[in-house]
């Protein structure tokens, strides 16, 4: 919540240097940043509502309302992004495609985990959806506006321009392995960190499938 409070005042107060409006109508130059506080917004109203469903007694709501509260904000996301990317050609709009796909991971899993609030696969799954679409950002920061630019492909006037169809695709071929080495690394993560807090503190199936064996070899 304060994550998206912060980026909301950047995007809406600093990026517009409080320029909403000119001449009667929104600035033109910043409709990306008013775009941008429009999708935090919805996910600073989720960790409010939230932190008062969880920790006050003002506004009880169950799970699955809050997941489906969340799941509202990522459909935001998700038209922003596509939108986006329809605007964005090349090598940049790539990116906005395999950052959608993570969106609409994102949106599925909060959608499932609305209707199985007690699911662990679910929730699991929704984690692993989050995590990569936040790795994913990074990446798509680091590879475009970063250091790990494709060779052959530059940064000119605020757009991604590549000299070559080949360096395009190159540029593209780049980003599908970028992405499956951050799915490879958050699933074994997902995996080791399972496997660590079962060795250390059991596993609820097979406690009580040791303690079925244990009842049958009694009898």
């Amino acid at each position: 919540m304060i994550g998206a409070f912060i980026d909301m005042c950047i995007e809406l107060l600093y990026s517009t240097h409080l320029k909403f409006f000119v001449n009667g109508v929104l600035n033109p130059s910043h409709m990306n940043d008013f775009e941008h506080s429009g999708m935090l917004l919805m996910f600073f109203i989720f960790g409010l509502v939230a932190l008062l469903s969880q920790k006050t007694r003002f506004l009880p709501l169950p799970e699955g309302a809050l997941c489906l509260i969340v799941s509202s904000a990522f459909c935001a996301e998700y038209l922003l992004f596509y939108f986006h990317s329809t605007t964005h050609k090349g090598l940049e709009g790539y990116y906005h495609f395999l950052l959608v796909l993570l969106i609409g991971l994102c949106v599925l899993s909060t959608v499932v985990g609305a209707l199985f609030p007690s699911s662990f696969p679910v929730d699991l799954c929704c984690g692993i959806a989050i995590t990569l679409q936040g790795l994913w950002f990074y990446q798509t920061a680091f590879t475009l506006y970063g250091p790990m630019m494709p060779e052959g492909c530059q940064l000119k006037e605020n757009q991604i321009s590549c000299h070559s169809n080949d360096s395009e695709v190159r540029g593209e071929l780049l980003a599908n392995f970028q992405l499956f080495v951050l799915v490879l690394g958050v699933l074994v993560a997902a995996v080791g960190s399972f496997g660590f807090v079962a060795s250390r503190y059991g596993h609820s199936e097979l406690g009580s499938l040791h303690a079925v064996h244990g009842e049958i070899n009694q009898e």
